[in-house]
């Protein structure tokens, strides 16, 4: 007597989790976290909620890993800007990438209706009630942090930026500048306003490093 061939029990998974998960984030990004119920999230990916609990869990799991997958764009998005080009004059040119490339991703998307950060515009009114929110929240904004600081370092080393430039802050202004261009989107600010000032900002921020070294070379010498 043959062996029995033992069968997988039930149907096989026949959905693609990466799409189910950009439709998801589209609706928590568009509705925020409290404003998107089950239903809303069944009707966005096409299944059922049984059938989306059984792959993803529940709301907040769902949240949290649509919120990973935004980061996961956002790391690439941004890495891509700050990249050297050849054509590069100074490192004005990638602090204007790095803002054209926030404006691309938060200032409003016509296909989509979305604007904003992802997770800073849902996260930040969950934060304080919900510690799993509260650390996306915080896992988010280090990793900007984290990314554009090391570039930052990289120019310094190879001396694009002033060997005094204070990186820390200038990251900090950046990453902020980021962040509000996001806000001001979900405001309904236009985004060629944020897109006007973009070379002005980064032509600042670089030429108050190169006036904060020459004022440092200024009183090393005074005190020879």
């Amino acid at each position: 007597m043959s062996p029995k061939i033992q069968r997988p029990r039930g149907r096989p998974r026949t959905y693609d989790p990466d799409a189910v998960l950009d439709q998801v984030l589209n609706i928590f990004w568009t509705q925020g976290y409290s404003g998107t119920s089950l239903d809303d999230l069944s009707a966005a990916s096409g299944m059922n909620r049984p059938s989306l609990y059984a792959g993803f869990g529940d709301k907040r799991s769902l949240y949290i890993k649509a919120m990973g997958r935004f980061r996961d764009r956002a790391r690439v998005h941004f890495e891509q800007a700050l990249r050297p080009q050849p054509d590069d004059s100074s490192f004005a040119d990638v602090i204007e990438r790095y803002l054209h490339a926030a404006i691309e991703l938060e200032g409003g998307n016509a296909d989509t209706g979305v604007c904003g950060c992802a997770v800073i515009s849902t996260a930040s009114a969950e934060a304080l009630a919900d510690p799993e929110i509260r650390n996306v929240l915080d896992e988010v904004l280090c990793e900007m942090d984290n990314q554009l600081q090391a570039r930052l370092r990289d120019a310094l080393a190879v001396g694009d930026l002033p060997a005094g430039t204070d990186i820390e802050t200038m990251g900090f202004l950046l990453t902020s500048t980021a962040h509000s261009i996001g806000i001001r989107a979900r405001a309904g600010h236009l985004r060629r306003s944020a897109e006007r000032l973009a070379r002005p900002i980064a032509i600042a921020l670089f030429q108050q490093a190169k006036c904060l070294d020459e004022k440092r070379h200024r009183l090393k010498h005074q005190r020879l």
